[in-house]
């Protein structure tokens, strides 16, 4: 550790405003909210944008003040438009890339298409293509939060900075939920049990993973890439070879590991769209003896009715 003398400190602050940008990349009421107070933190005057919507449906984005040799930040939050969203960050980058901006640092709590960052079928890795789009309009670094998965950051050629959100939600627990000390840490499905496993160790509490609700129901018999040939293909290929026959998938009986019964119910997951699953679980929850079940997430989607299906469920808060 070293001390920095406070004149040198007001020096070094002033060099970094005098070389700073901070541009919301839309205008809604989120993202600027988002902005004002970053800048208010920083000390910062907003820049000068104009980013709207042609009669056509096209985005236009006009600077309106110089970056030239200036580090810009481009503050984006993921609005219902998704596409029209990622289309105003990367032609907000690219305005700035040929403006010659020093850098350009894009700030994204939310990483659109997150979900999609594994192959499915004959699908695509939608994350990947995102991450080359935003490099090739000229974003030099990336800051977003808790990404769906860690791995996503290896699509990027450029430095991704994923902070985490686990220790205000950490913080919350223990100062906001009464008696949390008699509560577990549930994974809605195996694929959470990682991210619960690190909630109840920093909390010290037990943690109960449901099986057998949530499941990817892929069978592979529809996807010939994975499919063993038919059997009167197989004398062609050897007539001694014998492969055994595929058995599909399915999803095995609802299970709980771990004891729920008279304790709180705590679900942590990363994100909060498609709330069925949220329900299911809640509901087993309840069968299992939980009196309480809180749910905590970092990205509160909350796709279409789910608002209504949450207050109608057996979750007690969000």
């Amino acid at each position: 550790m070293f001390c920095v003398p406070s004149t040198e400190i007001g020096a070094i602050m002033n060099i970094t405003k005098g070389g700073l940008v901070l541009f919301s990349a839309n205008s809604n009421s989120s993202c600027m909210e988002l902005s004002k107070r970053i800048a208010e933190r920083l000390g910062v005057e907003m820049g000068k944008v104009q980013v709207y919507q042609e009669p056509n449906r096209e985005t236009r984005v006009q600077i309106q003040e110089s970056v030239r040799g200036k580090d810009v930040f481009i503050i984006q939050t993921v609005s219902k438009d998704v596409n029209t969203t990622i289309m105003e960050l990367l032609i907000m980058v690219y305005a700035c890339k040929t403006s010659c901006a020093k850098s350009i640092i894009g700030v994204i709590p939310y990483f659109p298409y997150s979900k999609q960052c594994k192959m499915r079928k004959r699908g695509s890795i939608v994350s990947k293509l995102l991450a080359s789009m935003m490099c090739k309009a000229g974003l030099t670094h990336l800051i977003t939060m808790d990404l769906h998965q860690k791995e996503i950051q290896g699509f990027f050629n450029i430095p991704v900075d994923n902070l985490r959100a686990s220790p205000f939600l950490l913080q919350y627990i223990q100062e906001e939920i009464p008696d949390y000390r008699n509560a577990v840490i549930v994974a809605k499905s195996p694929a959470s049990a990682k991210r619960a496993q690190s909630f109840a160790e920093r909390l010290r509490l037990g943690i109960a993973v449901i099986h057998g609700e949530a499941q990817d129901a892929e069978s592979d018999m529809v996807d010939g890439r994975h499919s063993p040939p038919t059997a009167k293909n197989v004398a062609a290929i050897h007539p001694s070879l014998e492969i055994p026959m595929l058995i599909p998938k399915e999803k095995p009986p609802i299970t709980v590991v771990g004891d729920v019964g008279g304790r709180i119910a705590i679900i942590v997951d990363d994100i909060i769209d498609d709330v069925d699953s949220f329900l299911a679980a809640a509901e087993t929850l309840k069968e299992r003896g939980a009196y309480k079940i809180f749910v905590m997430a970092t990205h509160g989607l909350l796709s279409s009715d789910a608002p209504r299906l949450i207050e109608e469920s057996a979750i007690d808060e969000v």
